[in-house]
């Protein structure tokens, strides 16, 4: 149950948080892990390690501070201060990698990969600083029977539009050449991502009613590690995050894969993104009804299926090249893996985290399954030593082994 405070400013809270998911779909769509993003890496490197490592940035530093994030501030009565704060120095650090982008392009390859590669870091790092109190504040302002309709909006209206940018992302790489596109694409990115922020930043926050004990950051940490020992449906949802999360694996390469077999365009990023995009917002519709009328475990299952499609569509092309319209669909399903992920998992983590823990549930196990996210780099090295076939063979094992933990996961009792 919500506070009467928190009740009282519900309305609100809800339409802005709605307002920050739209936003944040839509930036991070001009800076596609999957399309865009390569693409750029592709223009000032020919590493695949290095390209792989690019994606991996932003999920890492997303996830691996957390836990020290959540055993520093778990005793605030308050989160919003800390996302506020965070929040102003991800726009400040995007906006380095714009600047560098259009100032330097062409004339130093070199040290545009150097700078982008440490901006982005800290921009990553500090989302990962702002997500603890994100989620802490959601579920204090947000109640369980409607956390799959709010999840459900921000990435559907939010995939929606992103969708629709998926065009204008094609326009863009095709009608301006190289640093100019890419500039163009970040400032669209950094412009939403602001409003984003700006807007999660205006939610009601109330005040926790029995503040949570003040411990040492060596005390908190050891609590979240027995939190991980001794709850065991945790632990399997640690397990189940782990093996959906291998498709990262081969994240990046799916697109450099049909350059290589389809002989595409750069511009083709933008179909390719769009049907991502529709894929996080058709599988929506589905995630948020399954989240609110049965049970997340079932939208974790069915995500991890998903999963095994975009390796099984490449692997299919790599026997007979397929129109560019079925190859397509291999995003169509990474996009609803990433929306069912996200909306299963972060729901099912707050039904199972009681409110006095709930940021060392969430600090601990998104800090414990960062390196889930250096897999896109370790899929460079792969390819790199072997085939982009041997790849995806080991990334559709990895999706069945996701199949087999999620239909293990028991149902939570709402």
């Amino acid at each position: 149950m919500l506070s009467e405070y928190a009740d009282q400013h519900y309305k609100r809270n809800f339409i802005l948080g709605i307002s920050n998911g739209i936003f944040f779909n839509i930036g991070l769509a001009f800076l596609s892990g999957s399309t865009v993003l390569p693409i750029f890496m592709a223009h000032l490197t020919d590493s695949k390690v290095l390209i792989g490592l690019a994606t991996s940035i932003e999920n890492i530093g997303w996830h691996l501070p957390q836990l020290f994030v959540a055993a520093a501030t778990i005793h605030y009565s308050r989160q919003l201060g800390v996302y506020a704060k965070a929040a102003i120095l991800r726009s400040i650090t995007f906006l380095g990698i714009v600047v560098a982008v259009f100032a330097l392009g062409e004339k130093n390859n070199d040290l545009l990969l150097a700078l982008f590669f440490f901006l982005f870091t800290f921009f990553a790092v500090s989302g990962g600083l702002a997500a603890v109190s994100f989620m802490d504040i959601v579920g204090k302002t947000i109640p369980a029977n409607k956390r799959g309709t709010y999840f459900g909006m921000r990435m559907f209206m939010g995939g929606a539009l992103a969708a629709l940018s998926g065009i204008l992302v094609k326009n863009i790489l095709g009608g301006y050449s190289f640093p100019t596109n890419f500039g163009l694409l970040f400032s669209l990115a950094l412009l939403t991502v602001i409003f984003g922020l700006g807007s999660f930043a205006m939610v009601k926050e109330p005040v926790l009613a029995n503040r949570r004990p003040h411990k040492s950051l060596r005390e908190n940490c050891r609590e979240a590690f027995l939190l991980f020992q001794t709850d065991a449906t945790y632990k399997l949802l640690f397990l189940v995050r782990i093996a959906i999360g291998s498709v990262t694996l081969a994240y990046p390469f799916y697109i450099l894969y049909a350059q290589k077999t389809l002989n595409i365009k750069p511009e083709a990023a933008g179909i390719f993104l769009s049907f991502e995009m529709l894929g996080y917002l058709i599988s929506n519709i589905l995630w948020a009804y399954l989240s609110n009328r049965i049970n997340n475990r079932l939208v974790l299952l069915l995500s991890a299926v998903c999963s095994v499609l975009p390796p099984v569509i490449a692997l299919t092309n790599s026997l007979f090249p397929l129109p560019l319209v079925l190859y397509a669909l291999a995003f169509f399903f990474l996009g609803a893996t990433n929306s069912g992920v996200f909306i299963g998992f972060f729901n099912y983590l707050l039904e199972i985290a009681p409110e006095e823990k709930r940021p060392l549930y969430v600090g601990f196990i998104h800090t414990v399954i960062f390196p889930t996210f250096l897999l896109s780099t370790l899929g460079g090295v792969i390819i790199q030593a072997t085939s982009f076939n041997f790849l995806f063979a080991l990334t559709l094992i990895l999706g069945l082994v996701a199949v087999f933990l999620a239909y293990r996961l028991l149902k939570v009792k709402k």
